[in-house]
């Protein structure tokens, strides 16, 4: 038998992530001293480290991928982050992945037990730590504000997009490509109405149905609108890609929360189009539908900031994650009308349309 003494294990005290000094306070990873690594067998998967705060010190809040269990052996303290309350000898912290965390030592400080279950604790490596650490300024932040700040880079790249490219290009004057971008457009618009009422259905928050209603009340119509303004037929576009990418959005619909309906909707939805009317406005000058649709957009984009702005920071994490899935699949499907719209259109010098094989068509 041996007993190995806490003193005996060497202290990590900060750590540099994203070139930025983060106090730890005190962190003995058990990994590092011999006796222990070679006593705690590899297959457990268990990365155990003694931590320790002072009075007042703090470990800022931060997020990892792993799930942590954190036995307070000694002392007392308190969590920040998602969740705020007090901590003492005997309590057990469950951290799961991804969830924004942070400990502050009361009275005394506090010695605790930071458990892993992937065989590799946080700070085992020193010079790629397994965390990501919240600056203040963004865990304070409006919700919406963290929300918006990502989505400006979004609508950047959407600017960018291969749709957005044929409409300013040589190409989009080509009759055939007109008609065929319009037949998408079409196509979409009668989903978007069914997107409309599926939320309005689907949504349970008061607040967010009022919205909702309000909402499908503004944009009913506007896909017959834009039938009607056709000098043309309709021809529905029959595309496995197209299809499946925009009964994404009805899922979305149907299954989400409240919050990520919202989002989806007004950030996501109306944002892109917002930029795409306002281009198209000068292209199709002759249909009243994208001006008028571009000026609405811009309003609809703010209905549904203030409830975003109600979010928890646990709902934040899930909102991030869903505002880069909602721009990634509306990015995809505006590809697909240009695919589609070029699909019998070789590359000119000076367009943007390739021959594409559709799928069905």
């Amino acid at each position: 038998m041996e007993v190995i003494s806490r003193s005996d294990i060497a202290p990590l005290n900060s750590v540099i992530v994203n070139d930025a000094l983060h106090d730890l306070g005190i962190v003995k990873i058990f990994s590092q001293h011999p006796a222990l690594a070679q006593f705690i067998p590899s297959k457990s998967e268990l990365a155990l480290s003694w931590v320790r705060l002072e009075k007042d010190q703090e470990l800022s809040v931060h997020q990892h991928p792993e799930a942590s269990l954190i036995l307070i052996c000694d002392g007392s303290g308190k969590t920040l982050g998602d969740t705020e309350r007090d901590i003492e000898a005997g309590d057990m912290v469950l951290v799961p992945p991804h969830s924004l965390h942070g400990f502050k030592g009361t009275n005394d400080g506090f010695w605790a037990l930071s458990i892993q279950f992937n065989g590799k604790a946080l700070y085992e490596d020193t010079l790629q730590p397994n965390v990501v650490f919240k600056d203040q300024e963004t865990v304070n932040a409006n919700p919406a504000d963290v929300l918006l700040k990502d989505n400006e880079g979004y609508l950047e790249s959407f600017r960018h997009s291969r749709l957005l490219s044929l409409i300013n290009s040589p190409s989009i004057n080509q009759p055939e490509v007109r008609e065929r971008l319009l037949d998408c457009l079409q196509t979409w618009s009668d989903m978007f109405q069914d997107l409309l009422h599926i939320r309005v259905a689907m949504t349970l928050d008061p607040a967010h149905k009022k919205i909702a209603f309000e909402h499908l009340v503004e944009e009913l119509g506007h896909n017959n609108n834009l039938r009607n303004q056709r000098h043309t037929n309709h021809s529905p576009i029959w595309d496995a890609a197209f299809l499946s990418t925009m009964e994404w959005f009805r899922n979305q619909m149907l299954y989400k929360n409240d919050m990520v309906k919202t989002l989806l909707m007004h950030i996501v939805l109306e944002g892109s189009g917002e930029i795409f009317h306002s281009e198209a406005s000068h292209v199709f000058a002759g249909m009243p539908h994208f001006q008028e649709h571009g000026e609405d957009d811009g309003s609809h984009v703010s209905m549904g900031i203030e409830l975003l702005s109600q979010a928890s920071p646990k709902e934040i994490e899930v909102l991030r994650e869903a505002l880069s899935e909602g721009w990634g699949m509306i990015t995809l499907l505006c590809d697909r009308f240009a695919d589609i719209a070029c699909a019998n259109h070789p590359q000119r010098a000076t367009g943007t349309c390739t021959k594409t094989k559709l799928a069905y068509n």
